[in-house]
């Protein structure tokens, strides 16, 4: 049996696509409508079919928030922006010195989970920035009074509810029972209740992207996942698929939508004050992502 150069090896497992089995990050999974777009198409279009659903929220190139008009019956072309990880280096005396030849896929585990918060933390900021779907905490109320607001603030354009909360958030609604115990003159578990106003789920978000979190503490984020004044989900995400030949010279398989690569030639890398050799590692994509019915999401700030 013909045993591989480690080298080789390494850059074998670092040039696999995305999981296939997990096509979407987690905290996106139950919100977004996921669809992805064949190679060589530069742009998704975005239509109404109501005459009450007039604006859509997109990603930009720099992960802010663009607003597209939309007309009944006129499509609206919205371009993939194309998103990349920082440059990453794996030293060659990491791996030829190591019992553990993996030490490159150990890096591009890394750069996945880096680049699916970073999809997490742009829809979380287009979100956040629609100054109207703000929810505020008014003097006297806690946050089981604020999370009652956010569900009505969206109970006309969605059912089925899904709250995401930073991990502050969370903290306070699993402690919410107990400190209010005392105060309570009947019986009411703050979980029981969120269910009943149709919330079937609370995802607590973690993670940082260049050391900032995700989701800022304090901040809870609400989506009704059945639309009413749009067809599907109100959030879209689009992937667009790599071509045979440009996923080839990475080391992926044909339809990968993301790749993450690695150089085969090491380059001169400066670590811990002194030269070595390293190679180099990024990971890409291309894709859209856009609030579709933009009522259908809430947001409030300082729950805690």
């Amino acid at each position: 049996m013909e045993r591989k150069d480690p080298i080789e090896r390494a850059y074998e497992l670092i040039g696999q696509p995305i999981d296939p089995n997990l096509r979407c990050p987690v905290e996106l999974a139950d919100i977004v409508d996921y669809k992805e777009s064949e190679p060589g198409e530069t742009i998704e279009y975005f239509a109404s079919d109501r005459s009450d659903v007039d604006d859509i929220y997109a990603a930009d190139a720099n992960g802010g928030l663009t607003l597209h008009k939309l007309t009944l019956g006129t499509p609206t072309a919205l371009t993939f922006v194309g998103l990349q990880s920082k440059l990453e280096y794996v030293l060659i005396d990491e791996i030829l010195n190591s019992k553990d030849q993996t030490a490159l896929a150990a890096k591009k585990d890394g750069i996945i989970r880096a680049m699916d918060k970073e999809e997490v933390r742009r829809i979380f900021n287009v979100i956040l920035a629609i100054a109207s779907q703000e929810v505020t905490k008014d003097s006297g109320e806690d946050i089981l009074d604020v999370i009652i607001k956010m569900k009505q603030k969206v109970s006309n354009y969605a059912t089925d509810y899904i709250l995401l909360v930073a991990s502050d958030v969370m903290d306070e609604i699993e402690k919410y029972d107990k400190e209010n115990a005392n105060n309570f003159n009947y019986r009411l578990a703050i979980k029981e209740e969120i269910a009943k106003l149709g919330i079937n789920k609370i995802v607590k978000v973690i993670g940082e992207v260049n050391s900032t979190a995700v989701l800022a503490n304090g901040k809870a984020i609400l989506v009704g996942r059945d639309s009413t004044l749009a067809q599907g989900r109100p959030i879209k995400m689009r992937r667009r698929k790599f071509s045979g030949e440009i996923a080839e010279m990475s080391g992926a398989e044909e339809g990968a939508v993301r790749l993450v690569s690695v150089a085969r030639t090491p380059q001169i890398v400066n670590a811990d004050g002194k030269n070595t050799l390293g190679y180099g590692t990024f990971g890409y994509e291309s894709v859209i992502e856009v609030v579709t019915n933009y009522r259908a999401v809430c947001w409030a700030d300082s729950l805690v």
